[in-house]
This record gives C-alpha cells, structure tokens and sequence, in this order.
C-alpha cells in the first residue's frame, strides 16, 4: 500500500513538473516548494517578504507569456504583409502579361513566379 501510494504522488509530482515547464513556472513552483519547507523558519520570519518574492517570480513568469504572445502576433502580422505583397506582385504581373504579353495556346498568359520565393 505505502508503495502504491508512494508510486501515486511520484507520478502526480512529474505530472506537476511537466505542466510547470510547458507554463515555464518551473522556478515559481521550486520556490514554493522549497521555501517554506526547508527555509521555514526564514519564511514565518519575513513572510511579507517572501511573498513579495514568489508575486515578482509570477509576475516575470507573465511577462514572458506576454513577450512571447507579441512575438508570436508579429510574426503573424508579418507573414500576412509578405502574403499581401506577393500577391499584389503576381497580380500586377498579371496585368503586365494581358496587356503586353502573348496569349498561350490555351488563352492563358505565362508569368514568371519563380524570383518571387527564396529557396534558403
């Protein structure tokens, strides 16, 4: 029985690590954990302190959640305007090839797209 129970809380602690690191709240939860355990006599001592710390810990945590989601919107906002500019590239060329280029066997006309993408 203590070793089921033993076996429970191991894998609900890897668990709790493992959501931790994806949140990046792997230092936050240390800190909660090891603090009052070990340092116990320091934290009742200076508890208005220690929670001044574990609140800054969260808030960098916040911070990088906030960093990362602008990034993640400039990027987006980024391939959105390089899409608009290829498109407006391959229209205008377009136009360029109706009004002086050659009609193919088809009807359609041939344009060059192969500059447009960058093979790196």
């Amino acid at each position: 029985m203590a070793y089921l129970m033993l076996g429970s809380a191991m894998i609900l602690l890897s668990i709790v690590f493992r959501l931790a690191a994806v949140f990046r709240l792997t230092i936050p939860l240390v800190y909660a954990l090891i603090v009052p355990t070990i340092f116990h006599e320091w934290y009742y001592a200076n508890q208005t302190l220690a929670n001044v710390i574990w609140y800054a810990l969260l808030a960098v945590v916040v911070l990088s959640w906030v960093v990362s989601l602008v990034r993640k919107v400039q990027d987006i906002l980024l391939r959105r305007r390089e899409d608009k500019m290829l498109e407006l590239i391959v229209l205008n060329r377009m136009r360029e090839a109706q009004m002086y280029g050659e009609p193919e066997a088809d009807g359609g006309y041939k344009i060059r797209v192969d500059d447009l993408f960058d093979d790196d």
